[in-house]
């Protein structure tokens, strides 16, 4: 009929969405405060944060998805970034706060998974 493809049985638009829905659950989960706190809330502060649109990420969150916007992608996958990055910067901290042979440090060096226990 015509030259158009269907989008449908596209395997890229579903990985990449599905990696899309997992960061971004990532990042509500890491804005969410609690009791008392609603996931709206925190998608509209990871929206002021982090510039990712709130609509996108309830969206995600709450609808199956076959295709989206390589933008809003990577929104999400800047913001993602940027957050890890935090975060793992807050655990080098924290880290060189305490003393490289404490037992507090080796744990969390095994929680974290940078050591390997032999």
């Amino acid at each position: 009929m015509g030259d158009k493809r269907s989008v449908e049985d596209d395997k890229m638009s579903d990985a990449y969405v599905r990696n899309a829905r997992e960061m971004g659950r990532y990042l509500l989960n890491k804005e969410y405060r609690g009791i008392g706190d609603t996931i709206e809330a925190a998608a509209h502060r990871v929206q002021i944060k982090r510039g990712v649109p709130a609509t996108l990420l309830l969206r995600l969150r709450h609808r199956p998805i076959k295709d989206m916007m390589l933008s809003s992608y990577a929104a999400i996958a800047t913001a993602y970034e940027n957050a890890v990055s935090r975060s793992e910067a807050a655990y080098e901290h924290e880290r060189t706060l305490h003393a490289p042979n404490s037992k507090l440090v080796g744990l969390a060096d095994f929680t974290a998974g940078k050591i390997t226990q032999e």
